[in-house]
């Protein structure tokens, strides 16, 4: 008789236990997480069960300003602001319901779910789709909030899981919180003006290239890689490839010529995954794609970035020093 009392008492204590981790999970965090990027800065209650990760930039790359993971799923978060003169908010929308279905393997749009609403006064752009992250086949949401001042991003990567549907409403929720606290001109200023200076750009009878940023990052297998993002625009009467400037530049790293290399399609940097692709892409004339190349580094020398004597630029060798990660 008493067997049979403990095992209930048991019974009834992990129901319990049950019971409370099933709450938590329901929950926003007491706490409220502040943001800065592009001289804005946002607020937003993470999911309660949700901490913020040390190193996130090692996984996401330089461009996230945030990173977060579930305690109890494997499930993680990433966060971006962008400058909104860097997005054309028109036709947005469904610009990038296509352009995330080509990059996850759908045969058409409508299998990415996308829903636009409005949040505390701000534009809300919303994208559910299949991916791989670290490996493994997750749900990705997907956030573009439209602010006064900037957009910030929130992809979240959610495991195929019993408990998916429950993490989903509370991301949402989380979402509901995000708002624009404060703006700084003179921080927006400031950083644009430090992106400004280390602006290079090149060109030649048949294209024009601005490299407009440096990030670094690891690849699967934990190599140490610069990113380099560039602007091309095609000055020719036929179509060029994006990348097609690279044969007229050289990197090297204490005299070490550097080589690229890419991140795998499933890799966790879902924005770097896109620039790479969209650097091998087509460009007609008058058109400019943004993209991104990837180059093996060994340690944080700076490297040196030599043009051709053929391109006209104000100089021919720059001194590209490497970002450090957060």
């Amino acid at each position: 008789m008493r067997n049979y009392k403990k095992t209930i008492f048991i019974a009834f204590f992990l129901s319990i236990l049950v019971l409370i981790a099933g709450c938590s999970q329901n929950k926003l965090s007491d706490k409220t997480t502040e943001v800065e990027g592009k001289g804005t800065t946002y607020s937003f209650q993470l999911p309660a069960t949700w901490e913020k990760q040390d190193a996130f930039q090692s996984v996401y790359g330089t461009q996230a300003v945030y990173g977060a993971e579930d305690t109890r799923s494997n499930s993680n978060l990433a966060v971006v602001i962008i400058s909104k003169d860097q997005i054309e908010e028109k036709d947005f929308g469904e610009r990038t319901r296509k352009s995330l279905a080509a990059q996850n393997g759908y045969e058409n749009e409508e299998g990415v779910f996308f829903v636009q609403d409005e949040i505390n006064g701000n534009q809300v752009f919303k994208y559910t789709f299949e991916t791989t992250f670290m490996g493994k086949k997750t749900w990705a949401h997907y956030y573009s909030i439209f602010s006064d001042h900037a957009v910030i991003q929130f992809l979240y990567y959610s495991a195929k899981d019993s408990s998916y549907e429950d993490r989903v409403n509370i991301i949402d929720k989380s979402i509901e919180t995000v708002k624009e606290v404060s703006y700084s001109q003179e921080k927006a200023e400031a950083e644009a003006n430090e992106a400004e200076s280390d602006k290079i750009s090149f060109s030649t009878d048949a294209y024009e290239v601005e490299i407009v940023g440096l990030g670094s990052l690891k690849d699967q297998n934990d190599q140490n890689l610069v990113a380099v993002r560039f602007k091309y625009t095609n000055k020719k009467d036929n179509t060029q490839l994006a990348n097609s400037w690279v044969k007229d530049v050289s990197l090297t790293q204490a005299s070490v010529p550097l080589t690229t290399t890419k991140l795998p399609d499933d890799s966790s940097n879902y924005e770097i995954v896109r620039l790479q692709q969209a650097a091998e892409a087509s460009i007609g004339k008058g058109e400019t794609q943004e993209g991104v190349l990837l180059y093996k580094i060994n340690g944080e020398a700076s490297i040196d970035f030599v043009l051709n004597e053929s391109l006209q630029s104000d100089q021919k060798e720059y001194s590209l020093q490497i970002p450090k990660k957060e």
